[in-house]
């Protein structure tokens, strides 16, 4: 598949050293995110990291389930410097997006030459869930990290199989990685396995590999475990939380058809979509004989995940970056056989052009599935929370307040996240059911009745409703929120009553 025209040898000059095209590319990362970034944290998953960096309990979602315990540890060590988990977030981040970018430029320069590293690195630097991860949710570019790096040392040990250290260091670092995301650690452990037998299948080295994986993952499982609550109480809360993530979706969990098959187009979008700036190349390689172990371990790499994404389970764009950056790899062969011997400057030529058409996709993305991993899709959250917040910061010179979330597309957790001292008030989807409260971050607990508490001493009712709806009864408006002051009577939204004397 590639055997087109030669690629340039690795030792041969392309008048770019590695290190400036890194610094280039380091560059690159820094200039395109920080700009972008949403004043606020993004979602969900930003809101519990943040409440991470003060107690780490997955099992109050404090993060969310299974931990991701080294991303935690890591953003702590950098919050003990840096005072706004926004900030925080946005430095893990861009750190995890040079390291996986400079690593991928190794892997590919390896496997294929010089000038499908430049490429490898510049598709994946630039691809559109890469840089939507990177400015919203950055846990996941950790992703396209831990991948990228198992797949360096378990290359070379494939290629080096007389030095079983690269395999030991393939296993190390899969223990890491699954620290990080721990879901990826699966997918990776059956990838290892199989370079394992490829390179001779020794008993002893594979004990020799698990072991040294063992040593990586116990410290952050027992941490993990212990802060649960134990084994069993650890084990509850992941099944609990798969089958509330997979079962809205999956087939195997009991999701209807439609809802299953739109996820697969999902998984199928969001992973090929960076794939427009080089599959049309491959027409113009040559189809002779090729590499079929380079191209063996790619597909064993990228299958595992990307079927787990297309039939259990893929919730967001940047999901898709434990397979993105092989998809990354194999774009920067293709487009290394097709340029051949081309010079250096040609060679950046092809990169920018490679920048322009995923900038174009991230900008104007091309249909309502790709519009997730987009700026419009970051854009449009960032400015309905960062509304919403506003508006409340400016409600709260009123005095106390408390906070009715009813099907508002800014994130409840986002709401109780940043005013921590006034009532946080979810009403349910279902009618009847009793409605969550939230204070000073944790869940409330009052008696079920017909009339909801107001925080003591609220002086106004605020009230965040869908984007659509132009006005609440009874209520004023605030920016994009609504309000009403406390008075003896009982204040009603939709089919709760909230009293004062219900406290």
């Amino acid at each position: 598949m590639f055997q087109g025209k030669p690629a340039l040898p690795s030792g041969q000059d392309t008048s770019v050293s590695a290190a400036m095209y890194t610094a280039v590319l380091f560059a690159f990362i820094v200039g395109t995110r920080l700009p972008l970034a949403p004043r606020h944290l993004y979602y969900f998953d930003s809101a519990n990291f943040a409440l991470a960096l003060e107690k780490f309990d997955p099992a109050l979602h404090q993060p969310q389930p299974p931990g991701y315990p080294l991303f935690v540890a890591l953003t702590r060590l950098i919050h003990f410097f840096v005072p706004r988990p926004e900030q925080v977030f946005l430095i893990a981040g861009l750190m995890a997006a040079f390291a996986a970018t400079a690593l991928i430029l190794v892997l590919a320069k390896e496997m294929f030459g010089r000038t499908a590293g430049i490429l490898a690195a510049t598709l994946l630097a630039s691809n559109p869930a890469f840089w939507f991860g990177g400015i919203t949710n950055e846990i996941r570019v950790f992703l396209a990290l831990s991948s990228t790096a198992v797949a360096l040392l378990a290359w070379r040990a494939y290629s080096r199989p007389e030095q079983p250290l690269w395999l030991y260091g393939a296993f190390a670092a899969l223990g890491v990685g699954a620290g990080f995301r721990p879901v990826q650690g699966g997918f990776l452990l059956l990838f290892v396995l199989w370079v394992w037998w490829r390179t001779g299948h020794s008993v002893r080295r594979l004990l020799i590999a698990l072991a040294a994986m063992a040593l990586t993952v116990a410290p952050w499982l027992a941490a993990t475990i212990i802060a649960v609550g134990g084994v069993d109480r650890f084990v509850f809360v992941l099944w609990q939380y798969a089958q509330q993530q997979f079962s809205p979706t999956s087939a195997a969990f009991g999701a209807a058809r439609p809802a299953a098959f739109h996820m697969f187009e999902q998984a199928v979008v969001w992973n090929f979509l960076g794939a427009v700036a080089w599959f049309w190349a491959l027409p113009l390689v040559d189809r002779q004989r090729g590499d079929w172990r380079k191209i063996a371990f790619l597909a064993v790499l990228f299958f595992p995940p990307f079927l787990f994404s297309a039939f259990i389970h893929i919730g967001d764009p940047d999901q898709a970056l434990g397979t993105i950056p092989v998809l990354s790899v194999a774009g920067g062969a293709v487009l290394a056989r097709w340029a051949g011997r081309w010079s250096g400057k040609r060679v950046l030529l092809v990169a920018t052009g490679v920048v322009a058409v995923h900038a174009l996709v991230f900008f104007y993305p091309p249909g309502r599935i790709a519009r997730a991993s987009s700026f419009r899709a970051a854009a449009d959250v960032n400015r309905l929370t960062s509304g919403a917040l506003d508006a409340i910061g400016a409600l709260q010179k009123m005095g106390p307040l408390t906070i009715v979330h009813s099907g508002s597309s800014v994130a409840s957790r986002q709401i109780a996240y940043y005013f921590p001292e006034d009532y946080v008030v979810v009403l349910p989807e279902n009618p009847g059911e009793h409605p969550q409260i939230y204070y000073q971050h944790a869940p409330l607990s009052v008696p079920a009745g017909t009339e909801e508490p107001l925080r003591p001493g609220s002086r106004a009712v605020v009230c965040l409703m869908p984007w659509n709806v132009r006005e609440v009864p009874g209520f004023q408006k605030e920016g994009s929120v609504f309000y009403r002051k406390v008075s003896d009577t009982p204040i009603r939204v939709g089919e709760y009553s909230f009293s004062a004397g219900s406290r």
